[in-house]
């Protein structure tokens, strides 16, 4: 080999090793962009897994704080129910004390009417007995 061939062999084989090269390069960037496109798509699906489980945090919280206000509503109802309770049973005891006294004020009531009756029928008694004498 003369030193001409020598030279176009090197230099083809420096093409050749550039094309082989340029190739390796351009399947490192195609699975490169692959890659970065898988990574792009998880990234996605990690925030929105991440946004449903800040949402799941928000509804329990919100669920607790529901729970805690309603239990609160609860207790403030039973004691309100326990007051009202209360009234009542003073009310019941109340309208039978008045009915007790009702009852002892009809029973005096018909002892007045008797006593009544009775001096009516005393007063007629002498009336008739003074009336008969004056005649």
């Amino acid at each position: 080999m003369n030193p001409t061939d020598q030279i176009l062999f090197t230099r083809g084989l420096l093409d050749t090793s550039l094309v082989g090269f340029i190739l390796f390069l351009g399947l490192m960037n195609d699975r490169l962009h692959h890659y970065i496109r898988e990574l792009r798509l998880l990234r996605k699906t990690m925030e929105a897994v991440k946004k449903q489980s800040r949402s799941l945090d928000d509804a329990k919280n919100g669920s607790s704080e529901e729970l805690a206000s309603l239990k609160a509503m609860i207790k403030t109802l039973e004691s309100e129910c326990a007051a009202k309770t209360d009234e009542l049973k003073v009310a019941e005891s109340k309208s039978e004390a008045l009915e007790k006294q009702s009852e002892g004020l009809l029973l005096e009531y018909d002892r007045l009417l008797e006593d009544n009756q009775s001096l009516r029928s005393q007063l007629q008694e002498i009336r008739h007995f003074y009336g008969k004498k004056n005649m």
